[in-house]
């Protein structure tokens, strides 16, 4: 079990872009100050914006409860009135704004941008998102607005829904803070190569650095740089470059996010645990936060914890496929069976793409002693993936297990080529041998599995733990 979630590492990276991605479209009012219907230069709606524009809230603030006062309705003054508030940091108070000012005009496009930048502030990324694409039915063709959702999309682990909306955008014009979560998603979705040209390309870390020396304690631009350092697998430069942000802003959520995220990428089993329990402690009710904090549950194997915090983030966005399967997975482990397969089977309905849940559903299969659905789970996801070394690996000892050893052979002989560092595959091949009656092929097999299982050992225990004295 603990093999199985080595790998799915990347799912957590494509979700934890949400930290970063929250910091980066933050601020209010960035190309939607402007209204949709002009203001006369005289009205106080024009000069209410021209007071937003030097900075002066307050005078602002006074003028648009005079147009206020006199027309409780008036949606550009509650747009405006919104947009102070949110400057302000009173994002709740500019939320409602915002919101009263949709409901008298629906097709307010500036009140639903500035809405949704008022919920990413709050961390409401799910509302948010829902605003952007309500302002994109409005403004199709609006570059920007399609950015932010993109922004969105990559913290909420959607890239294949995120690219399509900037890939017509040349990286050349992209902005430098997106460049780095275009990189991270390209990376997650296999793309590494795409990911190092457009990296290359855009000379983005150059620029990024050349920014850091300006400004030596942007934690936004510190963030940035460890997107990069993560879509290029430089998983300790990235750790390192969070840790200096960290030291610059110690109650950064984003920060904290992303450094679970790669403490888990760089296998640094014991702070992913630390930084898991300060989110918890500083975000408890935060849904995206908890499925954060599960996954790490889960690489750690403390599957009761991550059920628990799955159920609660199932039933509020059933429509997640990744937390069914999850929460499927930690069921598994716990050998509550019955309930596993209602989430695993649930995670297909949602997605018949996910090969994960067919996976989990023939090692399931396996344990319930159902051999022949085992073979067709496994065998469903070699279809799509021929060198799935897991897939090879559960299908050759299900063969193994049924006594067809010609298949099994071939089955586990391709895993160990596909992945030549699973203690599991040689323990498997030294069972099939020994019961081909070839003992010397067992022999040094069972060996080679020891001598991988050790390195399995050292490599999943703290480093501080292996230095210790016998």
């Amino acid at each position: 079990m603990a093999e199985m979630f080595r790998n799915r590492t990347n799912a957590c990276r494509l979700f934890f872009l949400v930290g970063l991605t929250a910091l980066v479209s933050a601020a209010f009012g960035v190309g939607s100050d402007a209204q949709t219907r002009p203001a006369k230069s005289n009205s106080p709606i024009a000069t209410a914006r021209a007071e937003i524009g030097r900075g002066n809230l307050e005078s602002a603030e006074r003028v648009l409860w005079e147009a206020l006062s006199s027309n409780p309705n008036d949606e550009s003054a509650l747009t405006l009135l919104g947009l102070v508030r949110g400057k302000q940091r009173r994002n709740a108070e500019a939320e409602a704004l915002f919101r009263r000012a949709i409901q008298l005009n629906p097709k307010a496009l500036d009140a639903r941008k500035n809405l949704a930048s008022a919920l990413v502030s709050q961390d409401k990324d799910t509302e948010a998102a829902d605003q952007y694409r309500e302002a994109l039915v409005l403004a199709p063709q609006d570059v920007h607005l399609k950015m932010e959702l993109a922004r969105l999309y990559m913290g909420q682990r959607k890239c294949s829904e995120a690219l399509p909306l900037i890939a017509a955008i040349p990286a050349t014009g992209l902005p430098s803070e997106i460049i780095p979560l275009k990189a991270a998603c390209l990376t997650d979705l296999g793309h590494s190569s795409e990911a190092a040209a457009l990296i290359d390309q855009t000379q983005i870390l150059n620029r990024l650095n050349r920014a850091l020396s300006r400004n030596p304690n942007s934690v936004h631009t510190m963030l940035a740089i460890s997107k990069v350092y993560a879509a290029q697998n430089k998983h300790e430069q990235s750790m390192t470059m969070l840790q200096r942000a960290r030291a610059v802003d110690p109650d950064s959520l984003p920060v904290l996010r992303a450094l679970i995220v790669e403490s888990m990428e760089a296998k640094q089993r014991r702070l992913a645990l630390l930084f898991a329990g300060e989110l918890q402690e500083k975000s408890a009710e935060n849904l995206d936060d908890k499925y954060l904090v599960s996954a790490v549950m889960l690489q750690d194997k403390k599957y009761d914890i991550a059920s628990q915090l799955l159920e609660d983030y199932v039933a509020k966005r059933p429509e997640d496929s990744k937390a069914a399967l999850g929460l499927g997975i930690a069921y598994l482990a716990e050998g509550k069976y019955v309930d596993a397969r209602k989430w695993l089977e649930q995670s297909l309905q949602l997605d018949p793409s996910l090969l994960e849940a067919n996976y989990e559903l023939g090692m399931l299969a396996r344990k319930e002693g159902k051999t022949s659905e085992g073979i067709q789970r496994f065998a469903s996801v070699l279809e799509r993936q021929p060198d799935n070394s897991r897939a090879l690996l559960g299908i050759g000892t299900l063969y193994l297990e049924e006594g067809q050893f010609e298949k099994a052979e071939a089955a586990l002989q391709r895993s160990q080529r596909a992945d030549a560092s699973e203690p599991e595959t040689e323990y498997q091949l030294a069972l099939l041998f020994t019961r081909m009656g070839k003992a010397d092929a067992a022999q040094q097999h069972m060996a080679h599995f020891r001598q991988l299982k050790q390195a399995r050992d050292n490599e999943l225990t703290p480093k501080e733990e292996q230095l210790k004295p016998m």
